[in-house]
């Protein structure tokens, strides 16, 4: 992704950032996520709230039936596919995933934006937009993106995800219009040394740490649907 010459990349983000504290009254979400793979193995804390699969991964697995059988309560949904409508009919949680992509145009993206907001529109039972990377994380591009991505979803909640962004980047994503964090967040981890010394885990306390330095008033989304501010 190519930014362009004249844009002030710290205008995008003081919009962004207002627009996500005026939608959502000053708060910021976390929420305890894993992931199903392609080959049927989970990433990430066994425990999580929220169980990830995207939509290519569910319809690899045999579809929402399977998938819902196999612990799925999430399913991330591509902006072209027909997946979302038959996801929220099914009574799962349905984030919009967002492609970042490296070398597409101005006008490219510019639809892409015009499309998720047409989506987020027709669908309000959506629980969030989701930024994913299609190759490594782009710094100032990604922050650019998300801020993009804030003005087009409406009131939709803006998601960073740990496990692609890292917590240094995905904190930055919150400065950037993102209200919302999931990643392997868990009661309690062991201290980053030999084997755990790269590990991404963090703990609740951290989570809500990490959206309070942010500037948010820091709230846990429960798996009953429910918030618990910090």
């Amino acid at each position: 992704m190519t930014l362009p010459p004249d844009l002030d990349i710290f205008s995008a983000g003081r919009d962004a950032l207002a627009k996500a504290r005026a939608l959502f009254d000053g708060r910021a979400f976390f929420a305890s996520a894993r992931r199903l793979g392609a080959d049927g193995s989970w990433s990430g804390p066994a425990q999580a709230d929220w169980c990830l699969a995207d939509e290519d991964v569910v319809r690899i697995r045999g579809g929402l039936p399977a998938a819902r059988e196999a612990g799925v309560n999430t399913v991330v949904c591509s902006l072209d596919g027909a997946l979302a409508p038959e996801v929220l009919a099914a009574g799962l949680r349905c984030l919009l995933g967002v492609p970042l992509l490296g070398d597409e145009g101005a006008d490219q993206r510019h639809r892409r934006f015009d499309q998720l907001a047409r989506v987020v529109d027709r669908l309000a039972g959506i629980d969030g937009v989701m930024p994913a990377p299609t190759a490594e994380p782009q710094g100032l591009a990604t922050l650019v993106f998300f801020a993009a991505c804030r003005q087009a979803a409406g009131r939709a909640h803006l998601v960073a995800d740990l496990a692609a962004f890292g917590h240094k980047l995905g904190q930055l994503c919150l400065s950037f219009g993102a209200d919302g964090i999931l990643g392997p967040i868990v009661v309690r981890r062991g201290l980053r040394l030999g084997e755990h010394a790269s590990s991404s885990d963090l703990t609740r306390d951290e989570a809500a740490e990490l959206l309070r330095a942010s500037g948010f008033l820091p709230c846990e989304r429960l798996p009953d649907g429910g918030i618990l501010a910090l």
